[in-house]
C-alpha cells in the first residue's frame, strides 16, 4: 500500500493539472454558451448545464471554491431555463439572457485563479499505522486470568500486552494504540472513564471489552455508559472471547476490500480512488457508465461510489439497471455528487442508493461512511459465504474465490498457489475427547491459519476437518514454507481436555498455478499431494508435480 506522502504527493500531481486544465474548461463552458445564444436548442442547453455541473464538482474536490461558487449559480440559472422552455426550443427573456451573460463573465474570470485552501486542510490522510498483528491491552485484577489470557491470545498470533495500572495502560495507548481493550470491571472508576472517553475524542479507533463479575442490568448499563462494545461474565470461556476479538477486530474491516468508482470525470475519480487507497481499500475506476457490468463481473465490488449526472446514463439509471440483477441486490451504493436538489437526492434512496454524499464532503466523514457501509456489507455476507463454525468460507465461496485470483492471476501475469490442509487423526480426536473438543480443534487450527496468513490470502474451509488456502502471487515452494512454518508452530499448542493435554498435527498438498492452469487441476492436484502426504505418514507438506 501506497504511504499517506505518496498519495499526497499524486493528489498535488492531479490538482496540478486541474489548474493547468481550467482555462480550457472555462472555454468550453463558454464556447458552449455561444452555441446556445445561437441555436436556441434545449439540447445544446443541457450540455452547457452539464459542463458546469461537472465543474462545480471538481472545484470542490481540488479546492477552487469561488469556481465552484460561480458555475453552480451559472447551473441554478440554466436550469430555471430549463424548465421555463419546450421540449426542442429554449425559451427566454433578454432580462435572463443579459443576467446569465453576466454571470458566466464572472466564471470566465476565474481563468487564473488559485486554490481557496491548501491540499494540506482538503485532505485528512493521518491514517494511523496497523501492525500485522492484531493488538490487545488487557488489565485485569487476577494476575493468575490476566496471565493466562494473555499466553493464549498470544498462541493465536495476537500481539498482546497485560498491564497492573492505569497510568502504564494509558501510556502504551499513546506510544502504539491498541486495537482491543480488555478491563476487568471491578477496575473501573472516573479516571479510567475519563481516560477512555478523552482517547475515543481523540479518535482513537479501538474496542472495549468489559469483563464483570455479574450479568445483571446495572452493570451491563455501566458498561454501555462507558462505551463498551462487548460484555462478558466470569468464568469466560476463551473460545467465546476470541471469537468475539474476531468479529470486533478492525484488522479486516475496510483493507483489502474492493470499491468502484463511477464518475465519467477521470481527475474526480482518481482524487477519490487515491483517497481510498490510503486507507487499504483496492478501487476501480469507470468513466463510462456503459462499461460497469463488466467491471462488476470482473472486479466483484462490495461498495459502489457512483455520480449523479453522467451523460448517456446518469447515475439514478445505473443504480437502476444494477439493481435488476441479483446479485448485486445488496451490495452498497454511496452518491457523491454536488447535487443539491433535496428531491432528486431522495430519488435516489428510492432506487435503491444506500446513501446520498453532498459535495465538498469531509475526507474523514466519507471515509468513515464508506468503512460502516462495507463492513455492514461484510457482516451481512458473513451469513450467506461463511461457515458457520469456524467464520471461514465456505466451500463454495473459497472456490469462487479460487475463479477470481486465477482470472486475477491471468490478468495480470502472476503465480498464485492453491493448498489443501487436513487434521490428522481427526476421527481419533473426536471419538477420545468428544465431539465438542473436535469442534474446538476445528475452530482454532481455522483461526490460526487466518491469523498466520496474509490479509489478501483467502482461507477457506472446504468441508469437515479439511481446510483451503489461495496464496495470490506466491509459487508453491514459498507456500511450502509458509506451511511448514504453520504446521510446526500448531503442533506445540497445547489442548486441555479437563487434565489431559494433546497436541494436534496437519497434513497439506499444495498445487501451483505455473503448472496447473485451472481451478479444477489445482484443486485436484492439491487434494492428490495431501493424500500423498497422508500416506507417507502425515505431519508434513507435499507439493504436486
Amino acid at each position: 500500500m501506497a504511504t499517506a506522502e505518496e498519495i499526497q504527493q499524486k493528489l498535488r500531481a492531479l490538482y496540478d493539472e486541474f489548474a493547468v486544465m481550467l482555462p480550457s474548461k472555462l472555454e468550453e463552458i463558454n464556447d458552449a454558451w455561444r452555441t446556445v445564444l445561437q441555436s436556441n436548442s434545449t439540447t445544446d442547453l443541457n450540455d452547457l448545464i452539464f459542463y458546469c455541473h461537472k465543474l462545480a464538482g471538481a472545484g470542490t474536490s481540488f479546492g477552487f471554491q469561488d469556481i465552484t461558487e460561480s458555475a453552480r449559480a451559472v447551473e441554478t440559472e440554466l436550469k430555471n431555463v430549463l424548465n421555463k422552455s419546450d421540449d426542442e426550443h429554449v425559451i427566454w427573456t433578454r432580462e435572463i439572457k443579459d443576467r446569465l451573460a453576466l454571470l458566466i463573465a464572472e466564471l470566465l474570470e476565474h481563468k487564473n485563479t488559485q486554490q481557496n485552501t491548501s491540499i494540506d486542510s482538503l485532505v485528512d490522510l493521518s491514517v494511523k499505522p496497523q501492525s500485522d498483528k492484531l493488538i490487545i491491552y488487557i488489565q485485569e485484577k487476577n494476575h493468575l486470568i490476566a496471565d493466562d489470557l494473555t499466553t493464549k491470545l498470544i498462541a493465536c498470533n495476537y500481539s498482546v500486552r497485560n498491564f497492573s495500572s492505569l497510568e502504564n495502560l494509558k501510556q502504551a495507548m499513546i506510544d502504539a494504540p491498541p486495537d482491543v481493550v480488555i478491563i476487568d470491571s471491578t477496575l473501573f472508576n472516573n479516571a479510567t472513564t475519563h481516560m477512555l472517553e478523552d482517547f475515543k475524542q481523540q479518535d482513537y479507533k479501538f474496542k472495549l471489552i468489559h469483563i464483570a463479575d455479574t450479568g445483571n442490568f446495572e452493570e451491563r448499563l455501566k458498561a454501555v455508559r462507558v462505551g463498551a462494545d462487548c460484555y462478558l461474565t466470569k468464568p469466560v470461556d476463551f473460545s467465546s472471547i476470541v471469537d468475539i476479538m474476531d468479529k470486533l477486530s478492525t484488522k479486516d474491516s475496510i483493507q483489502t476490500s474492493r470499491v468502484l468508482i463511477v464518475d465519467d470525470s477521470d481527475s474526480t475519480s482518481q482524487f477519490y480512488s487515491l483517497l481510498l487507497k490510503a486507507v487499504g481499500i483496492e478501487t476501480r475506476v469507470v468513466t463510462d457508465p456503459f462499461k460497469v457490468m463488466d467491471e462488476l463481473i470482473e472486479f466483484k465490488p462490495e461498495l459502489i461510489l457512483l455520480d449523479l449526472h453522467m451523460p448517456g446514463c446518469n447515475g439514478l439509471e445505473l443504480a437502476a439497471v444494477i439493481r435488476q440483477q441479483g446479485n448485486y441486490i445488496s451490495t452498497p451504493i454511496v452518491f457523491l455528487s454536488g447535487e443539491t436538489d433535496a428531491q432528486k437526492q431522495l430519488k435516489t434512496l428510492e432506487m435503491g442508493a444506500d446513501e446520498f454524499l453532498t459535495k465538498p464532503v469531509n475526507t474523514k466523514h466519507l471515509i468513515a461512511v464508506i468503512e460502516s457501509k462495507l463492513i455492514r456489507y461484510r457482516q451481512l455476507s458473513a451469513y450467506m459465504h461463511n461457515d458457520s463454525l469456524t467464520g471461514l468460507l465456505n466451500h463454495t465461496s473459497i472456490l469462487s474465490a479460487l475463479d477470481t485470483e486465477i482470472s486475477r492471476s491471468k490478468r495480470e501475469s502472476t503465480n498464485l498457489s492453491y493448498a489443501m490442509i487436513d487434521i490428522d487423526h481427526f476421527k481419533s480426536i473426536n471419538d477420545t475427547y468428544g465431539h465438542h473438543m473436535g469442534d474446538m480443534v476445528i475452530k482454532h487450527i481455522a483461526r490460526f491459519i487466518k491469523q498466520r496468513l496474509r490479509i489478501t490470502d483467502h482461507v477457506g474451509r472446504y468441508g469437515g476437518e479439511e481446510f483451503v488456502a489461495i496464496l495470490p502471487g506466491v509459487d508453491a515452494r514459498t507456500t511450502a514454507n509458509v506451511m511448514q512454518e504453520l504446521l510446526e508452530d500448531f503442533s506445540k499448542i497445547d489442548f486441555m481436555h479437563y487434565n489431559q493435554k494433546f497436541h494436534v498435527t496437519f497434513s497439506c498438498g499444495i498445487a501451483d498455478f505455473e503448472v496447473f492452469k485451472t481451478a479444477a487441476s489445482l484443486v485436484d492436484s492439491a487434494d492428490k499431494a495431501l493424500y500423498v502426504a497422508k500416506k507417507e505418514g502425515r505431519n508434513c507438506i507435499r507439493i504436486a508435480s
